[in-house]
């Protein structure tokens, strides 16, 4: 049985609305005023409020500020209704992220739908929500235990076996043990990445967050990751040329993107084999592209990089490909960056970007 809070001053008013739920079996709460409406909104966390404007002590716009920050009220779905009927009324509650706007006199038939509508949707919302955490716990345990197999299979090999190993020996394990440590911080960090992206990917207002931001210069960071010592033994191997463009794209988010694809074009080659990495102007569209040689994937597996469908796992598990590629693909989304990857296998592997937004310098 779904929980809906009714917030309405006049006691006629709020029993009709009351009666009409309860004659659709709902569990009704009902609330005389805003403030009434906020207390019992985060003690009893109903499914959809109902809620009139003008009220005294705290009005429906104030309230709805309030369950808006309040992380246990904050996805409950609000339908504003008011005798107020001008555009600037109702403009004034949909900006604020009200679900629907109904005028009085209510019309029972049209309240039910506009409440079951929202319902529906917050259930899909919740779906999502609940299916994105899922990927993320299922695939976690399998992408770290690469690593931490390496961690702790090396570090109980050297406990038990210390006095056996010269210090030679011992030095190879303990570099083992930090590469391990190093791949193991470096997956964290993509996950929590990802998890933080993809949570705020489901909802608009999480969109609207992550594009607010302002033009940065794109060769600033292509030289900087490509300069890192992270990349110390592949330098020989980069072949750049790139022209000078702003982005409209969070910094971070960026260097995020050139990182990832610059790391899978180190992974999916090897020693010697060249990466290119070109960005330049097109058709009124600013291209990024990184293509390394060596290895690729078919046809089949490039349709499946999506949300934690790991490509090859058990040739690329230690490397993390799939969740790096996975990255790229939610920032180009909630960008509105086309991306596309093109491969052969045992020849080349090449990611492309193309953004639209972008100043020319």
């Amino acid at each position: 049985m779904k929980t809906i809070l009714v917030v309405e001053d006049n006691n006629d008013i709020r029993n009709e609305i009351s009666d009409i739920f309860k004659m659709e079996n709902f569990n009704v709460i009902e609330a005389g005023n805003g403030l009434e409406g906020y207390i019992k909104a985060t003690n009893n966390l109903p499914d959809i409020i109902i809620s009139d404007i003008m009220m005294p002590v705290l009005d429906g716009y104030k309230m709805y500020n309030e369950l808006k920050i309040n992380t246990m009220t904050e996805q409950i779905p609000v339908i504003f209704i008011s005798a107020l009927s001008s555009d600037n009324d109702i403009r004034k509650g949909m900006n604020l992220g009200a679900e629907d706007y109904l005028k009085k006199p209510l019309n029972p038939d049209e309240l039910i739908q506009a409440t079951e509508n929202k319902l529906d949707k917050y259930s899909k919302f919740a779906k999502r929500y609940d299916d994105v955490k899922t990927n993320i716990t299922n695939v976690l345990y399998h992408e770290l235990n690469t690593p931490l197999n390496g961690i702790l299979g090396f570090s109980d090999y050297l406990r038990i076996r210390t006095n056996e190993l010269s210090t030679e020996s011992i030095k190879k394990i303990a570099d083992n043990i930090y590469t391990s440590g190093v791949r193991l911080d470096k997956l964290v960090k993509r996950y929590l990445y990802y998890s933080e992206l993809k949570m705020d990917s489901v909802n608009i207002t999480g969109i609207k967050k992550l594009r607010d931001c302002d033009y940065i210069d794109t060769d600033t960071i292509i030289n900087k990751i490509v300069a890192s010592d992270e990349y110390k033994n592949r330098k020989t191997d980069f072949e750049l040329s790139t022209s000078p463009v702003d982005l409209k794209i969070k910094d971070y988010f960026l260097e995020l993107l050139i990182r990832e694809l610059i790391d899978n074009a180190v992974k999916f080659s090897h020693l010697g084999h060249k990466i290119f990495i070109n960005s330049y102007i097109e058709n009124n569209t600013f291209i990024i592209n990184v293509k390394n040689e060596g290895s690729g994937l078919s046809k089949e597996k490039i349709m499946r990089i999506n949300d934690f469908n790991q490509m090859n796992k058990k040739q690329y598990a230690q490397n993390g490909s799939g969740i790096g590629l996975s990255i790229i693909k939610l920032i180009t989304e909630i960008y509105g960056v086309d991306f596309e990857v093109d491969s052969i296998p045992n020849t080349f592997f090449s990611v492309t970007l193309s953004f639209k937004k972008f100043i020319e310098k």
